[in-house]
């Protein structure tokens, strides 16, 4: 006898299997849509730490000088520099980082005149204010110097002169930032 068609119980079969890798189909995509959604956060993430860094990083290198004042709070510090990097188009900015403690927020404060906490208006009469981090439990920076050898000398040597090696010292500092989610820990130098 030959078979021309599929029996009742062929097709049923067939239905439930079509049903069960349609439904292990979806788990995995909602498994991967969740996957994606922790790793977009993750990368947000990243892009902030990444940019404050080069923030500082930028307001660091372009700098002539640069402080760390310690505050009455153990937890944050306050980093003023004098920078040609500047966020509002000053030509050059004296910049101030600090945590404002009622909402624990980073802040970069900008000015063209020199800035002093607090902030008098009357003195200074534009002040740019960046939030840069929200939650900071933590704002540390730990001064240092480095001591790096060279063999430049800053005269031309006399024949036969042997050049001395002398000893320049350059300003760094360790940065720490505590935030609800992780630690950050970074050097500028």
């Amino acid at each position: 006898m030959s078979r021309r068609s599929f029996t009742l119980i062929e097709l049923m079969v067939s239905i439930v299997l079509t049903i069960i890798v349609v439904f292990f189909l979806y788990k995995a995509l909602a498994m991967q849509e969740k996957a994606n959604e922790s790793l977009q956060k993750k990368g947000k993430i990243i892009a902030k730490s990444n940019q404050l860094f080069e923030l500082l990083y930028r307001d660091f290198k372009e700098s002539n000088s640069s402080e760390v004042v310690n505050t009455f709070n153990k937890n944050y510090n306050i980093f003023s520099l004098t920078t040609t990097n500047s966020l509002h188009e000053l030509p050059f900015a004296y910049v101030i980082y600090y945590v404002n403690a009622k909402d624990k927020t980073l802040v970069r404060l900008e000015s063209s005149l020199p800035l002093h906490l607090p902030v008098s208006l009357e003195k200074v009469p534009f002040v740019f204010a960046d939030v840069l981090l929200k939650n900071v439990k933590k704002f540390r920076i730990f001064p240092g110097y480095l001591t790096l050898e060279s063999k430049e000398s800053k005269r031309e040597l006399l024949p036969g002169e042997i050049p001395r090696k002398t000893k320049k010292q350059k300003r760094n500092y360790l940065f720490y930032f505590q935030t609800n989610s992780k630690n950050v820990f970074f050097e500028l130098e």
